[in-house]
């Protein structure tokens, strides 16, 4: 029976144990996009307290619009890699696996066929850099607001050509990334895809749509997936412990053979290990809880005997 500090093996990389390190801005992304030692050090100390996947903030594949007033980590020119791959070597010095979280920004009404189709590359590009920083694998996220997401989600997608309508033309790119990555990549990469659930807006995804999606994505070589909720800043939700785990195991029901992460433990060490040894999910992701205390997993084996 897996338990919260067992392991598992994606794409045949073994994880150490089932806890990740939620895609949240760390805060120490520069101006510039590249990787310096306090972002290593940043990592690097989340790794030391034993966490066994870390999932990193957002690196952008495309140059951020002009005007864009939120930093990130770039990986869009070959220059990032060495800093990226200053990142990678510090976390797995400490035994956890690392997927860079790829993410572009572009608007998608504003990009014709062909320019969607640069963008593609851009991701496959990114992909191939991340190989090359020493990363076990690759994010991608259709649930924070960048391209991806404008493309999936309903409420979002206006497109009046192949990419917009009903689910088939909103899945058409990102499928198209997943494929061409897998194409390039082989098994070398874990490709992972970030989903929301819930929308919790007129119009949006629900979990009816994710399990379409998840089905569809894992098809097409995704062999691991982020499950989570969208909600703008007036929508209210009751988040107590476990809240999300129905959501999640909603996904994890239609695509039984590939690990699903869960989000909304608030750090309770029993809960998040009950979860897994019940099946219901196959890991969990900590955000807040680990950034206020890198040593979370290391206490877990102390809690859980």
């Amino acid at each position: 029976m897996a338990d919260l500090l067992s392991s598992l093996v994606i794409s045949g990389k073994v994880l150490p144990n089932r806890i990740v390190m939620a895609p949240s801005h760390s805060g120490f992304a520069s101006v510039d996009g590249f990787v310096g030692a306090e972002l290593v050090d940043y990592y690097a100390r989340r790794a030391q307290g034993g966490v066994g996947l870390i999932l990193s903030e957002p690196l952008l594949v495309a140059p951020p619009p002009p005007g864009e007033g939120e930093v990130h980590i770039g990986i869009y020119a070959d220059a990032f890699v060495p800093g990226l791959r200053r990142l990678t070597q510090a976390t797995r010095a400490h035994g956890a696996r690392v997927l860079l979280c790829l993410e572009s920004y572009a608007p998608s009404e504003s990009l014709d066929t062909a320019g969607l189709l640069a963008v593609r590359d851009s991701f496959v590009l990114a992909a191939w850099r991340a190989f090359c920083a020493g990363a076990d694998g690759v994010m991608l996220s259709s649930a924070d607001g960048g391209l991806l997401h404008t493309l999936v989600s309903p409420a979002r997608n206006r497109r009046l050509d192949a990419y917009g309508g009903e689910i088939a033309g909103r899945l058409r790119f990102p499928l198209e990334v997943i494929e061409t990555v897998r194409a390039w990549m082989g098994s070398r990469l874990i490709i992972g895809f970030r989903l929301a659930a819930e929308e919790f807006s007129p119009g949006g995804m629900g979990l009816q749509d994710a399990r379409m999606i998840a089905r569809r994505v894992t098809s097409a070589g995704v062999r691991l997936l982020d499950v989570t909720v969208t909600a703008d800043d007036a929508t209210t939700l009751a988040r107590f412990p476990g809240w999300a785990v129905p959501l999640v195991n909603g996904v994890k029901r239609v695509t039984p053979d590939v690990p699903v992460i869960c989000f909304g433990l608030h750090g309770d060490h029993r809960l998040a290990d009950s979860v897994i040894r019940d099946g219901s999910v196959d890991l969990v992701s900590i955000d807040h809880t680990l950034r206020n205390d890198p040593d979370w997993p290391l206490r877990a084996g102390e809690i859980l005997g």
